[in-house]
């Protein structure tokens, strides 16, 4: 048996290839929505500035990065579709706290200078949301993945759609969300489409991952 056969998926993992671009679509898009929401959040409190956009950049990029790391760990030890409903559960759930968290922490008046106070509140908010979406792609690679030799094709794939996820969220929310619903709104939304995601995939992983896990 040559080493590309040996690291086949499994048949069961070959169904569920229709999946993967659409959900790393939606994780992408969803990172997006939350990012520019994430300015409209804090901007009465703390202004809208080149610090805050900065900052909410630079936090949400942190997240995705530690995020992308924490997936590849997770992939390479125990891939699986039930794992990825959970990720996206946890990261629904981490959305609906921004609100919360934003009236817990927001209005208070910390004595931080204008800077560390942005990063403090946006990090709050939104570090972990971002976080949790950043072990997606990684883990929905692996799943996708049936030999390695197209291996270099399928990963491309998926972090191509995964970008155009993230064009969709950014255009979407710059042109249609924000200036027609209400930002609390938008990450309420964010975080139930997530969730219910999550559950999806849980269901399904009922099924798939028994080949997986064989």
């Amino acid at each position: 048996m040559s080493a590309i056969q040996e690291v086949q998926s499994p048949p069961a993992v070959r169904h569920w290839l229709w999946r993967p671009y659409l959900t790393v679509f939606t994780s992408s898009l969803c990172i997006m929505v939350l990012e520019l929401a994430a300015e409209r959040v804090i901007a009465p409190y703390v202004g809208s500035s080149l610090y805050t956009w900065t900052t909410v950049i630079g936090v949400v990029l942190t997240g995705i990065s530690v995020g992308n790391y924490i997936g590849g760990r997770l992939a390479d030890r125990r891939p699986s579709v039930r794992l990825l409903g959970l990720i996206f559960a946890l990261a629904g759930l981490a959305a609906l706290l921004v609100l919360p968290i934003d009236a817990l922490l927001a209005p208070g008046d910390s004595g931080l200078s204008l800077l560390w106070r942005v990063v403090g509140v946006m990090a709050a908010m939104f570090l972990l949301p971002s976080l949790v979406l950043g072990c997606v792609s990684p883990l929905v690679a692996r799943l996708a993945v049936k030999d390695l030799a197209r291996a270099g094709r399928t990963v491309g794939s998926i972090y191509a759609v995964a970008t155009l996820g993230s064009i969709t969220g950014t255009v979407s929310t710059g042109f249609w969300l924000i200036p027609t619903l209400r930002v609390d709104w938008i990450i309420v939304a964010v975080g139930g489409l997530l969730l219910l995601w999550g559950l999806a995939l849980r269901i399904a992983g009922r099924t798939i991952d028994a080949g997986v896990l064989r």
